[in-house]
């Protein structure tokens, strides 16, 4: 049984802000515990749940019901030990008010984020401000900039935060300094020079081996020492070496020096992932003169030492074995060549809310030109409804300065009501069409625009729909027109008595359940300033669990210090809104209290669901890029590409990644804008690679490849002649393919080889007895 204690050293007296990671953290060790250990229970002891970010919610949701971890909402009251089995006893008092004492062999505390000594030290040093919790301090709408003009700050010494959001801000500080730079951007420069490439097509293979010990890591499970006996009996392996760490120090060296010396033609790397490493290894085997696609490389670390970690006889076996196939492949490579293209010098930003527009100042500022389209007549977005922020800044007067700048830079072009029908190309080569003055069939007309890069920042949208009687009944609003009524009309709100807010308003059909971010903050932010017009006001927030993030936990202390009354409802059983005599009543059950309350409230506040932008799904069609399972777009990894597509050169900012607030999506669109920036700096980028190729003479155009490609690059061209004189045969731009190979496997015709993994590369004649060794399963 295994316990974990929540904000431990957060959300305290002494440090009154969230941690922001602790409760995924914990959410995702408890589901690995389960995972390893079906019997282990699983107990989690929470203030809130606080998986806010994009598909977290979902992910709590199946920690709860699939894996059976327990959450128990409240302060545990103690804990001691055994001395004489040195169990661990909790004891608590749940939400229903019931006292409890529980035994547990492991607790695990969930502690808080400090900055690190040494990064205040040298913040003190070079002069940066601190805030009042030892962060560096930063503006509201300058998220990575410090009070010292050139110097940034990015990741968690700024804010607690979790890694997408440090990978975004540590882009944005990147693009910030090449604003700074881009009068001398390239000046000192030096690309990597490289020796003449082999050609090896013409030679016998000649492969060597080269396995990695990784220290313990892998050697602690796999003996290298007898995997390596084994290779050096295998066909056309003439030199095999172990290496203690082949990714650091002399390593590289070592294998450059052997290619050269024993006149290698093909190279197997046994290490790490190749997710990680490949990229390394091929660059060795450029500066040693080979085509870097004569690599292959076997993942010793996960499929071998850490999948048999109990069992370093299996795992040897298992390293033995893929290490023969691999041997194998790789005397069936063949070099590849990728196509050098010029780049074409302007982003297209699509969106022109606060992201967009910050996207497209900075890519501006670093001195390339920029096509900004907004869907709207006016740039603003969301942000044009919001009128202040808990911190105190003014976002309308932050929103006039930014559209004031953005139409006044003789290096963007903006198009307002006007939207994207036409994006076709690759990464340094889009073409585009847009769609002008749409709403106006006198004007409408049609604009072609050359890019290299595309930024997506079209945002998002509060839900409106008839629930709790919001747009039937004078006193029902949603928080955002209350903030808008709080600030034409502050007189009617100083005589508003009682003011219900509910949290967590989503349509009531919707399909999948999410945490919209910034909900939560703005409502205790208009819960405040009701408070300062009328001290004496009654104020109810309802909530599932309260989000006040980061430092935002601050605002949440003063409501309740103000006598703000907080009040958790069960999300199935969720407030009950009726109207009598003209007035309104809500029933909602307190979960601490156990009792049904009812309340009659002057005015009722929705704090409503953030939703994607309605052109989003029509949007994603046209990029050819893939959606969230909450409707926003798709990022290639969660976790370390969160500003990136899948499809390269198209990069995602703001809102329509997912809800966030105006300091974040700053962040992200100055992040977006540095990756773009990558490849605008650039002159010639190279394309294709690993990329699937169709032999039109095998081509019958049956679509099957149109139709199951995830990123919806093949295509019908009718100037290409397919079997039996057939006008029209499937194209696949190698610019644009992701090398998935999933046309490969289905085209029916096999008229479609992915280079590399051609048939005969990948159907070895080792590859038919990979496994024999295992043992046979006995009956019974």
């Amino acid at each position: 049984k295994i316990a974990w204690l929540q904000c431990v050293g957060s959300r305290d007296q002494q440090h009154d802000y969230c941690s922001s990671i602790c409760c995924m953290y914990a959410t995702k060790e408890a589901v690995l515990a389960r995972q390893r250990d079906p019997e282990a229970e699983c107990h989690i002891f929470m203030m809130d749940e606080r998986t806010f970010n994009k598909e977290y919610n979902a992910y709590f949701i199946r920690s709860r019901d699939l894996y059976g971890v327990r959450y128990t909402r409240c302060r545990i009251s103690n804990l001691r030990e055994d001395p004489l089995t040195h169990d661990l006893f909790i004891r608590y008092q749940d939400e229903r008010g019931q006292l409890h004492q529980e035994r547990f062999d492991l607790v695990v505390l969930s502690v808080g984020s400090e900055p690190p000594l040494q990064a205040v030290a040298l913040a003190q040093e070079l002069g940066i401000a601190l805030n009042e919790h030892g962060f560096c301090l930063t503006g509201k709408f300058t998220p990575v900039e410090t009070n010292r003009p050139g110097i940034f700050v990015a990741g968690a010494f700024s804010s607690p935060k979790e890694i997408a959001e440090t990978v975004a801000e540590a882009s944005a500080a990147a693009a910030c300094c090449m604003e700074l730079l881009a009068d001398v951007a390239g000046t000192e420069t030096r690309p990597p020079a490289y020796p003449p490439e082999r050609d090896v097509s013409g030679e016998p293979p000649r492969v060597g081996l080269f396995l990695c010990r990784c220290g313990r890591e892998i050697a602690g499970t796999v003996d290298t020492s007898a995997v390596a006996a084994y290779a050096r009996t295998l066909p056309d392996v003439v030199y095999v070496e172990e290496i203690e760490y082949a990714c650091i120090g002399e390593s590289p060296a070592r294998i450059r020096q052997a290619v050269l010396e024993q006149g290698l033609n093909r190279v197997v790397v046994a290490a790490c992932s190749p997710r990680t490493h490949e990229a390394f290894f091929q660059n060795v085997l450029r500066q040693a003169g080979l085509n870097p696609y004569l690599l292959e490389m076997v993942n010793l670390r996960s499929q071998c030492a850490w999948a048999h970690r109990d069992s370093p006889e299996a795992a040897t076996r298992q390293a033995r074995e893929l290490v023969r196939v691999a041997a194998a492949r790789a005397r069936k490579l063949e070099a590849v060549r990728r196509t050098p293209v010029g780049v074409a010098k302007r982003a297209l930003v699509i969106g022109g809310g606060i992201a967009g527009i910050n996207a497209a100042l900075t890519i501006a500022a670093a001195g390339y030109p920029v096509t900004l389209v907004e869907r709207s007549e006016v740039l603003g977005g969301h942000v044009r409804a919001l009128y202040s922020t808990a911190e105190g800044a003014d976002p309308q007067a932050y929103l006039f300065s930014l559209v004031h700048q953005v139409l006044q830079e003789p290096r963007i072009t903006v198009y307002t009501d006007s939207e994207l029908v036409r994006h076709e190309g690759f990464v340094g080569n889009f073409r585009s069409t847009i769609e002008v003055h749409r709403s106006d069939p006198s004007r409408r007309h049609r604009v072609e625009v050359e890019h290299g890069v595309t930024i997506v920042a079209t945002g998002g949208q509060e839900f409106h729909g008839s629930v709790y009687l919001l747009g039937q009944h004078e006193r029902v609003m949603t928080q955002q027109e209350l903030e808008h009524l709080i600030l034409v009309n502050p007189g009617r709100v100083a005589q508003m008595n009682t003011v219900v807010m509910v949290q967590c308003v989503r349509p009531p059909d919707a399909p999948y359940d999410y945490c919209s971010r910034i909900c939560c903050t703005n409502t205790v932010k208009n819960a405040l300033r009701i408070r300062r017009l009328n001290p004496k006001a009654r104020i109810y927030i309802l909530y599932k669990d309260l989000i006040t993030y980061g430092f935002r936990e601050q605002y949440y202390t003063e409501a309740r210090r103000q006598g703000v009354i907080f009040v958790r409802y069960d999300e199935e059983n969720p407030p009950q809104v009726r109207a009598l005599d003209g007035r309104l009543e809500v029933q909602v059950t307190d979960l601490s209290l156990g009792e049904t309350l009812r309340l009659y409230p002057d005015a009722l506040a929705l704090s409503m669901s953030i939703e994607p932008d309605p052109s989003t799904a029509r949007l994603s069609e046209i990029l050819g890029v893939p959606l969230s399972p909450e409707g926003f777009f798709m990022e290639a990894h969660i976790k370390l590409r969160p500003i990136d597509f899948l499809r390269e050169g198209i990069f995602l900012c703001g809102m329509a990644h997912y809800p966030k607030f105006i300091e974040e999506a700053i962040a992200q669109a100055q992040g977006a804008a540095g990756r773009a920036l990558t490849i605008l700096s650039r002159d010639v980028l190279e394309v294709g690679g690993v990329a699937a190729v169709v032999d039109p003479a095998k081509c019958v155009g049956c679509l099957t490849c149109v139709r199951v490609c995830p990123f919806d690059v093949p295509v019908i061209d009718p100037t290409r002649t397919g079997v039996g004189g057939l006008q029209g045969a499937a194209y696949i731009e190698p610019g644009r393919c992701q090398g998935c190979g999933t046309c490969t496997g289905e085209c029916p015709a096999k008229a479609i080889q992915l280079t590399l993994y051609r048939d005969e590369q990948i159907i070895v004649p080792e590859l038919a007895t990979l496994g024999a060794w295992l043992p046979e399963e006995r009956e019974g």
